[in-house]
């Protein structure tokens, strides 16, 4: 009975011991969607997801929001999209597009490739300022 009690005595205190580990936290990592270091005090993306249409294109939905709550924001993006391979598919967005965001509102951006052979994607954001001159036309302005 004695030999019992020691068993069960140690078996509470393990379980104890294993509960008061810290548990790993389930985090999100988006590897698709990747902002300028200088921008992440400004910018924010919510969520990202895609998926293959019926047409065989790859559709693509991120939405960015301004962290800034009374100052306006403007960044670029810009994607690219990627074949079985890993080769880059030359497409109309590759080059860098404008997107306005109000204090602390989110925008949602969706984008359609120009290829059913592209399988994966790479958003790139970066401060309008400090990169407007990769932009196509200065007037265009997409508020999506």
């Amino acid at each position: 009975m004695k030999y019992l009690s020691k068993i069960v005595l140690i078996s509470l205190l393990g379980l104890m011991f294993l509960g008061c580990q810290k548990q790993p936290v389930a985090s999100y990592v988006n590897t698709h969607v990747t902002i300028d270091k200088s921008l992440t005090n400004q910018i924010v993306v919510v969520n990202s997801i895609s998926r293959k249409r019926v047409d065989s294109l790859l559709e693509v939905q991120f939405t960015l929001k301004n962290r800034l709550a009374h100052t306006s924001f403007d960044a670029l993006y810009q994607i690219q999209w990627f074949d079985k391979d890993g080769f880059v598919i030359k497409s109309i967005t590759d080059t860098f597009m404008p997107i306005h965001l109000p204090p602390l509102e989110e925008k949602v951006i969706s984008l359609i490739s120009s290829s059913p052979k592209a399988l994966t994607y790479k958003v790139v954001i970066v401060d309008y300022e400090k990169n407007k001159k990769r932009v196509p036309n200065e007037n265009i302005k997409n508020d999506n």
